[in-house]
């Protein structure tokens, strides 16, 4: 079923966001009044960057606000009262959960993106935009997905430790299952799957496809759904989960994931690029030990930002001018160097500052493995809906690994609570 605007606006709420509103008055306050402001949250951009914009475009009366706590609440009420909005904005990977609205913002193909458009990835380019081609989001980041794993534990095992040998030896999830029983029949209490969570969402992140097409049909049949959620339970049935999904192992232990990183017991797990400062700090005693290679079932890529400039933006020709320079390559290589946003564009990832051997990572440059998945990512429309979709199933699966829910029951469930929220919302009849 085709949503109509106001069903896409009410289902936008029914999820936590304020529906715009109807009476709009049509020259909305900015956030500061004779100032071009930009909202970004906290490590959303280098502030490096950010403080050489401020003095690059003084003229322009270039202003920052970094806002606290949840910025697309805030965002959405600003839009909703047509007070205090933004000039640019930073939106999150939920990014059409506003295409419906998109008249409340610029399209950036107007001001001159398009001619941009290939020096970013193709498919980061295509997620920032409408259906009909407006424009909306300008890319920062993305999150290309790879195996972490410890070299000095697989090879304490005997097991492949050389990242072109792990790659080759778990390229798909079936593969990866059977080198994790490996692991733990010759290191007993090591795992290299965190949890049933991190099975599923990774297995979804790999798919072309997630709930809804991008004209916002639900798929319906799921079956591409239900093969994750299948994946998801064969791996907690194997004994294979660490169980960190509720902060405990599969036998009730309470674990802290962070010192399992330190003491090798969760020596391997599939995440974004994004979770390697976690990892750094958490773990600074295991440097040298971990390495990265392209994950079981191919690419994928979970989380990544965007810029836009909203309709009461006086000149939008100067608010873009900010913006792309904000994301130029050069500048995204220096966010990733300052705070880890990887780069979304291809050119970003090829300066030598980056690519160069990482020591944590044992001299290995783990920005040319993410490199290297990124440009086989499939575009995958994420709808507003997605991400209450995706923790509904992660949910159930949580009471089946930590619950001892029945599998069958736990996914019949999930889809029963789906369901009911998106009939509520007008999206099912």
């Amino acid at each position: 079923m085709t949503l109509t605007r106001r069903r896409l606006l009410a289902g936008a709420g029914a999820l936590g966001a304020t529906a715009f509103g109807a009476s709009a008055c049509a020259s909305p306050a900015t956030a500061r009044s004779g100032h071009i402001t930009l909202w970004y949250t906290y490590n959303g951009l280098s502030d490096q960057v950010l403080t050489a914009a401020t003095e690059r475009f003084a003229a322009d009366r270039f202003a920052l606000s970094q806002v606290s706590g949840d910025l697309t609440q805030r965002l959405l009420a600003a839009l909703a009262g047509n007070a205090y909005v933004p000039d640019i904005t930073m939106i999150g990977d939920n990014i059409s959960r506003y295409f419906a609205d998109s008249d409340r913002f610029v399209d950036l193909n107007g001001l001159g993106a398009r001619d941009l458009a290939d020096r970013y990835l193709p498919w980061k380019w295509q997620a920032g935009a409408t259906p009909d081609g407006f424009q909306l989001g300008f890319p920062i980041d993305i999150g290309p997905a790879a195996l972490y794993y410890r070299e000095d534990v697989f090879a304490q095992a005997g097991l492949p430790s050389a990242p072109e040998e792990v790659a080759a030896a778990a390229p798909t999830w079936e593969a990866y299952f059977t080198l994790a029983e490996e692991l733990k029949r010759r290191l007993p209490g090591r795992y290299v799957i965190t949890d049933t969570k991190m099975v599923f969402t990774y297995s979804m992140a790999q798919q072309s496809r997630k709930y809804f097409d991008p004209e916002n049909h639900y798929l319906d049949d799921q079956s591409h759904v239900r093969e994750a959620w299948d994946r998801s339970v064969e791996a907690y049935r194997r004994r294979l989960t660490a169980g960190f999904a509720g902060s405990q192992s599969a036998n009730g232990q309470s674990v802290d994931r962070h010192a399992a990183w330190v003491g090798g017991q969760e020596a391997g797990f599939v995440s974004a690029s994004w979770i390697t400062g976690e990892l750094k700090q958490s773990a600074p005693d295991t440097a040298g030990n971990w390495r990265v290679c392209p994950p079981p079932g191919g690419p994928g890529n979970q989380g990544g930002s965007f810029l836009a400039i909203t309709r009461a933006c006086p000149d939008p020709g100067a608010a873009f001018a900010i913006l792309s320079w904000l994301q130029n390559p050069a500048n995204q290589t220096t966010n990733y160097l300052d705070i880890g946003l990887f780069p979304s564009s291809p050119e970003a990832v090829r300066d030598p500052g980056i690519t160069a051997g990482d020591p944590f990572f044992g001299g290995q440059s783990a920005v040319q493995v993410f490199a290297g998945i990124a440009d086989r990512v499939r575009y995958a429309y994420f709808s507003p809906w997605d991400i209450t979709i995706s923790d509904t199933y992660t949910d159930e699966l949580t009471n089946v690994e930590l619950g001892g829910k029945d599998p069958e029951q736990g996914w019949n469930d999930a889809r029963t609570r789906i369901e009911r929220l998106l009939r509520r919302q007008g999206v099912l009849s």
